[in-house]
């Protein structure tokens, strides 16, 4: 290790001692991935989202020879991005130790196949939304590295867009600087498969993080969100409308490390015809982490009584003084919202539509800051 003319011999033994924790962890990712199985029935992290099918059918994609095929696009980004392919090892290593929600096996398999994807170093507020684009081929296996600069305010809109028949596994680390607010978007479409891998860092600042999947045969979405340090506000919003026999399998993890933090989540789904949509999230508050603020809501509309919900929200606090709870509610589209547009001559399909559209806004007002 070469170490920086003009450093004290303090500070040469915490860089030493960082870097050996680093080439620790990262060893021991290698092993957690060299250990994982592909999922399957016993994996109670993939609880009612059928690994027997979709788990095995997406790493045998991604286990073949094919290359990843795909278009990546950034706007208003500025001198913020950098394209990253393969050859990147900063961004491989911040990949490896991504921590996943039952996948490591197929976290595993997309570090074999790094496609491409954008480094976004955000360290001036832009002035408007950065806009990343993703377009699908057969398979596609993107990644993408947002870090925000202290003090920093930025809004960062990711399209994750499918072709008939395409498959997409796709990793994002988002990292928050003390001070600094981050509004990022996620919206995928059109996909036979598509995965995504999530982990947010916050050490202070004020994140708020939506998703929104529509037109997609079958989902599996893993967020998980890290707080650092004390004063950190992280949000979490998800809204879709499923049809069809699609499947959505949403899990989170909201980890408070530190005290004196926030996090909320909520997540909704309208699903209608034989579609099925589950959610586990877990709150985990480490010893200490005194005076944590945490909460999160998953609730479901069935517009069909072959319509499927799952949901499963649980808590694990190892700490005092604490204000942490969780809600679930799944029910039928309600009636008499239903007779009072009726009453006042909108078609029953429009009528219901409506109702369901509303229900939905909830979350993107107030993702919007707007409630």
């Amino acid at each position: 290790m070469d170490l920086p003319q003009n450093m004290s011999m303090e500070e040469a033994f915490a860089l030493a001692e960082a870097e050996a924790k680093l080439n620790a962890a990262i060893q021991e990712s290698r092993q957690r991935f060299e250990k994982a199985d592909i999922p399957n029935r016993l994996n109670e992290d993939w609880r009612f989202g059928r690994p027997h099918k979709y788990a095995t059918a997406l790493a045998e994609l991604l286990q073949n020879n094919a290359e990843s095929q795909g278009e990546a696009t950034v706007e208003s980004a500025g001198e913020s991005a950098v394209r990253v392919t393969a050859e990147d090892e900063d961004l491989r290593q911040t990949e490896m130790l991504m921590p996943t929600i039952g996948s490591d096996a197929l976290l595993g398999l997309h570090l074999k196949r790094f496609g491409h994807g954008y480094a976004l170093y955000i360290e001036e507020s832009p002035t408007q939304p950065i806009i990343i684009t993703y377009q699908a081929g057969a398979l596609y296996t993107p990644s993408t590295f947002i870090m925000v600069a202290p003090g920093v305010k930025a809004h960062v809109i990711e399209q994750h867009t499918g072709t008939p028949g395409s498959t997409m596994l796709a990793t994002r680390n988002i990292q928050v600087a003390e001070g600094a607010e981050l509004k990022i978007e996620l919206h995928s479409q059109g996909f036979e498969h598509y995965m995504c891998i999530t982990n947010i860092q916050n050490m202070g600042g004020r994140v708020s993080h939506l998703t929104t999947h529509e037109n997609n045969a079958w989902v599996r979405e893993e967020t998980v969100a890290e707080i650092y340090t004390t004063g950190a506000d992280t949000r979490l919003f998800s809204a879709n409308s499923l049809g069809n026999t699609a499947v959505l399998d949403q899990h989170t993890k909201q980890i408070h490390h530190v005290g004196g933090a926030t996090s909320d989540l909520l997540y909704k789904n309208v699903v209608d015809a034989k579609a099925s949509a589950t959610f586990a999230g877990n709150i985990y508050v480490a010893p200490g982490a005194h005076n944590t603020d945490a909460y999160q809501s998953n609730r479901n509309m069935l517009l069909s009584e072959t319509a499927t919900v799952n949901s499963l929200p649980g808590l694990e606090i190892l700490a005092d003084k604490v204000r942490c709870s969780h809600g679930s509610a799944s029910a039928p589209m309600d009636e008499e919202q239903l007779f009072y547009l009726c009453s006042r001559g909108i078609p029953p399909y429009e009528a219901q539509k409506l109702v369901a559209d509303g229900f939905l806004a909830d979350v993107l007002n107030r993702f919007n800051g707007e409630q």
